[in-house]
């Protein structure tokens, strides 16, 4: 004899009424986290890496990782651009 409750699927692995229904959390507004993470693949499909590496592609990811570095590289300088104004003032007084 088990105790242990299905998470909502069948043993086909077909998702249930029970996991298709939009349940209130506790508190009353929205939806539980868990709750979401279930729903999100079901509604608008797969989701993740793998379905934008898909839909968009390698070259995406190396734009945004150039744009990534290209801003590291601003915020390096500004740091650094800030800390010598600092010592600047310091050593006058």
């Amino acid at each position: 004899m088990t105790t242990r409750k299905s998470g909502g699927k069948t043993s086909k692995g077909k998702p249930t009424l029970k996991l298709l229904k939009l349940k209130m959390s506790r508190r009353g507004g929205g939806m539980t986290v868990q709750e979401a993470g279930r729903l999100g693949g079901l509604i608008g499909g797969r989701k993740g890496g793998l379905a934008v590496k898909r839909e968009r592609g390698v070259a995406f990811y190396q734009e945004i990782g150039k744009l990534g570095g290209e801003r590291v590289l601003a915020l390096i300088a500004a740091g650094r651009k800030a800390t010598s104004k600092q010592r600047a003032r310091g050593a006058r007084r």
